[in-house]
């Protein structure tokens, strides 16, 4: 289904105005920083190439989060959840000149890497199959809303989307025996959708497991994509990985 921009007056797809919702983007570069080159050009480039608000990141200042809760440590990092005041980015409103946005005041996970303080290719790599990965209304693999920086760790974070029945082997451990064949069919359904788009990228997860698969409800989707790397990638040939 084709839409008509409201800037423009030219056709695009999902709702979404490439061309003018980048030169709105665009206007906005010098009024933000993360402090990391880097870190500024990825979610530059993020904005000026999204084709749908779902394929949008945004630099979000610490101070837009509160109610910041400790849940879990993994071996690269911590996973917290928070509410974010402002909520993602949906479309341009014309008339009133910003963005409109949806699930302000909702919860958010935020995932630090240790020593990420000094960015590197892993952090960047981990958020760069997120977004290749993920298609336009689907759940399927884990949605990255943006990137903020804890003022004193100074360690960056992906904002993603908060799963509020964490990992699949907790729902499980807690809901198997409640949940009918139908429900259980369906999670596999949806890791099956997440996994094809993974693979359609010719990308490989490397570290699938049910800790790495997260329950909304009644569906799941796939999470943790940072060892994930291309079908011909040798390892031997990366001994740091």
């Amino acid at each position: 289904m084709d839409y008509i921009c409201k800037e423009c007056e030219k056709e695009n797809e999902y709702g979404w105005c490439k061309a003018c919702n980048g030169k709105n983007f665009q206007q906005n570069f010098k009024n933000w920083t993360s402090g990391n080159n880097d870190i500024d050009k990825f979610i530059q480039d993020t904005q000026l190439s999204a084709t749908n608000y779902q394929k949008v990141l945004e630099w979000i200042p610490y101070n837009k989060l509160y109610d910041i809760e400790y849940i879990a440590k993994g071996g690269f990092g911590k996973v917290y959840r928070a509410k974010w005041f402002d909520g993602y980015i949906k479309s341009w409103d014309n008339i009133n000149k910003n963005w409109e946005r949806s699930l302000s005041n909702k919860y958010v996970a935020l995932k630090s890497l240790n020593n990420s303080e000094n960015v590197t290719s892993e952090f960047i790599n981990e958020i760069t199959m997120h977004f290749k990965t993920r298609k336009y209304k689907t759940i399927s693999v884990i949605r990255v809303y943006g990137i903020t920086q804890d003022p004193e760790t100074k360690n960056y974070m992906m904002v993603l989307r908060y799963a509020e029945n964490g990992s699949l082997r907790a729902y499980l451990d807690k809901n198997y025996h409640e949940l009918s064949w139908n429900t259980k069919l369906e999670y596999l359904w949806n890791i099956t959708l997440g996994l094809q788009s993974i693979h359609e990228k010719e990308l490989i997860h490397r570290d699938l497991h049910i800790g790495n698969i997260l329950s909304f409800g009644s569906q799941v989707t796939v999470t943790d994509m940072g060892l994930c790397k291309p079908a011909d990638y040798n390892a031997s040939e990366n001994p740091k990985i």
